[in-house]
């Protein structure tokens, strides 16, 4: 797959970068990384311009992520019954990302673009909640481009090393950085929980007394 991606991309440049991010985007199994990553590598190679392939990264990502908001909006709370999408929605997931839109709002989906396991379903939630498409786009527009940005300067300074560690060891690393922010969240909620049972023991108590 790694090297039919590389194939496309090489051949036909930035339209191959923005539709396959698009594909990313609506579930298809690739990786974002890989794609933007290789075309940073074909920038080195081919002497192709690197502004014009940092866009394409960025709209394709933009326009994948904004697909996937289109369809949590068009299906509403059928998204939770939907029989693929069901599965990117288990009850611990929902009620996290409840959460998270609660506490931070669209800057919520901003956070969801760097937690691994976190993006789809986050923005799957955000279109079936009917959170405003125009705040939507605003926080994922300006999480866009550190990937479409950091991942082809990558590729085209570091090219088949970074391939090799994305492939490899950095999926782990992304593993244990999605592990930290969800022990950050829960960790914040449970003193919450806490702060509120206390503050019902506390405010119960002088009308016992009473």
């Amino acid at each position: 797959m790694e090297e039919q991606i590389a194939l496309w991309i090489a051949g036909f440049s930035y339209p191959a970068v923005f539709l396959l991010l698009v594909l990313c985007g609506v579930g298809a199994p690739l990786s974002e990384e890989l794609v933007v990553l290789t075309g940073g590598l074909v920038v080195a190679r081919s002497g192709a311009s690197f502004p014009i392939m940092v866009l394409a990264a960025y709209l394709g990502i933009l326009a994948g992520d904004s697909a996937l908001y289109r369809i949590g909006y068009a299906l509403g709370p059928r998204v939770f019954t939907h029989p693929r999408l069901a599965r990117m929605l288990p009850p611990a997931r929902v009620t996290l990302l409840q959460e998270m839109y609660m506490r931070r709002g669209p800057l919520a989906v901003w956070l969801a673009r760097f937690l691994p396991g976190l993006r789809a379903p986050a923005y799957l939630l955000a279109g079936a909640t009917r959170l405003p498409y125009r705040q939507f786009v605003l926080a994922d527009g300006s999480a866009a481009w550190i990937p479409a940005l950091g991942m082809t300067w990558l590729g085209v300074r570091f090219g088949p090393r970074v391939l090799a560690d994305v492939q490899g060891g950095l999926r782990w690393l992304l593993a244990l950085v999605f592990a930290v922010g969800v022990a950050v969240l829960v960790r914040r909620w449970w003193k919450q929980r806490a702060a509120l049972r206390a503050s019902r023991i506390l405010g119960a108590a002088p009308e016992g007394k009473a």
